[in-house]
């Protein structure tokens, strides 16, 4: 038996060993090699999505601007509560101010009377010394300033809102982006499948070409038209393999993952068949889209504006409590000339009467701000459901184009066979076989391209309806 020939052999022996160890070896390689994609380079198209939204700066950008917007209408709260100050001043004199008084008598009185005598003041009554030492704290309260805090804490409110449906954009964005280089990464793998399928369909072809050259049987020029298409086929090969490259390059940066490093995606074999119709995906688009939303805030923001900028028609109105205190020393708590201190409340109105018309053109900059704001939301919306429209039919097209198409490569794959058995019994020649070949090879791409195709365009039809299943 060869079973104890080889037992019995040693270098048999030797030669089993080595074999085992060989397979043992790249069986393990292989599962480590395994383990370790699926471990950090294996993503489904939910996964990559969700990485991408985590990881891109610009939706990050959006959270940072989320806060200042939160910040500023904390800020325009404040300003409709008390506002407390402190107001220190210290003044240092050349010379000690004074009153001049005129050198001319002035009488004595006694009991109310005149008593004929008369005394001389000093021609300097001296009223403060050379340091003036001040401060002052003060509460302010608005009462009335024409609804201006009011709309200004309106206005960071819808700045909130606008922050938030910019952040809507920014993640619709990056998961179409994925989208697309997801099955772009597929159609690029399959590409450089189908190269590799026709350099080894060229490659056996130009064998079997050169065998019947060798012997006579076909002439010369029937053996060049084999090589010049493998060369072509290697070309081709090349070609797919850098476009490959560029594929995973831009997958890996819209993830913010190194440029060279190799990804493994979930491939897909089937595709969903779509039946919503027109106008519903129209309404949910309108609905749903956060660029009108943005621009519907917009809207209100400039109207906002309108009412803010006519606040200053009305008079401002505020009430104020105020403790002061003067002196000569750094606290201001010696005063060897006037009262050292003192307390005041009052209310105060400040109401521009009239500023050149400068209110009016504000309001009427900002009415127009909001005219022009509401043309662009219509206009918007016209481009929207013509988009939707568009990715619609395109999405349908791309329907019927794969089942075309799998009808095509499964006549060219049936064609290429009988061609390539013909050639064998030299029934045809090479040119019929190139010409199968390349038939073949155009309906594969042609089926790759329109399965591939259709998850692109349902992927740009989902962003202009504005389906959002990552994250608010």
């Amino acid at each position: 038996m060869p079973t104890n020939y080889i037992y019995k052999s040693e270098g048999g022996i030797m030669r089993l060993k080595t074999f085992v160890a060989a397979v043992t070896f790249a069986v393990l390689s292989a599962v480590l090699l395994v383990s370790q994609a699926g471990a950090e380079d294996f993503y489904t198209l939910d996964s990559a999505i969700k990485e991408a939204v985590q990881n891109n700066y610009l939706v990050q950008s959006t959270m940072d601007q989320i806060k200042a917007a939160q910040a500023q209408k904390r800020g325009a709260t404040a300003g409709m509560l008390p506002e407390l100050t402190f107001d220190y001043s210290a003044i240092g004199l050349k010379d000690q101010p004074y009153l001049k008084i005129p050198h001319r008598p002035m009488p004595v009185f006694s009991a109310g009377k005149p008593n004929g005598e008369y005394v001389y003041l000093p021609p300097r009554m001296y009223m403060n010394g050379t340091a003036l030492i001040n401060w002052e704290i003060e509460l302010k309260q608005p009462i009335f300033t024409g609804f201006a805090l009011l709309n200004e804490m309106k206005l960071a409110e819808l700045g909130i809102d606008v922050t938030r449906m910019q952040r809507e954009e920014a993640i619709l964005n990056i998961a179409e982006e994925v989208k697309l280089a997801y099955f772009n990464v597929l159609r690029a793998q399959k590409q450089l499948q189908v190269a590799g399928e026709r350099f080894s369909q060229l490659t056996s072809h130009e064998k079997e070409a050169k065998h019947f050259y060798d012997r006579g049987i076909v002439a010369y020029n029937d053996l060049l038209k084999s090589q010049v298409a493998l060369a072509d086929a290697v070309q081709f090969k090349t070609q797919a393999s850098a476009n490959l490259d560029i594929a995973r390059a831009n997958f890996n940066t819209i993830l913010n993952r190194d440029l060279n490093q190799d990804v493994l995606l979930e491939d897909i074999t089937t595709v969903t068949s779509y039946h919503e119709d027109l106008l519903s995906l129209t309404d949910e688009a309108l609905q749903d889209r956060p660029e009108l939303k943005a621009l519907g805030i917009r809207v209100k923001q400039a109207a906002t504006h309108v009412r803010l900028a006519e606040s200053e028609y009305y008079p401002h109105v505020f009430a104020f409590a105020a403790y002061t205190q003067a002196g000569q020393d750094g606290l201001a708590a010696r005063n060897e000339y006037q009262n050292q201190y003192n307390q005041m409340v009052g209310i105060g109105i400040k109401w521009t009467i009239f500023n050149w018309l400068k209110t009016t053109d504000n309001a009427q900059q900002a009415d127009y701000t909001k005219s022009a704001i509401k043309n662009q939301l219509y206009s918007f919306m016209n481009a929207v459901r013509l988009q939707v429209k568009s990715n619609l039919i395109e999405l349908n097209t791309a329907a019927d184009d794969i089942s075309t198409s799998q009808a095509a490569l499964d006549q060219a794959k049936e064609n290429y066979r009988i061609t390539n058995l013909q050639y064998g019994q030299q029934l045809v020649t090479s040119t019929e076989v190139l010409d199968a070949q390349t038939y073949l090879t155009q309906a594969e791409l042609n089926y790759y391209n329109a399965l591939y195709g259709y998850e692109i365009s349902l992927a740009k039809l989902e962003r202009s309806i504005g389906r959002n299943e990552y994250g608010k």
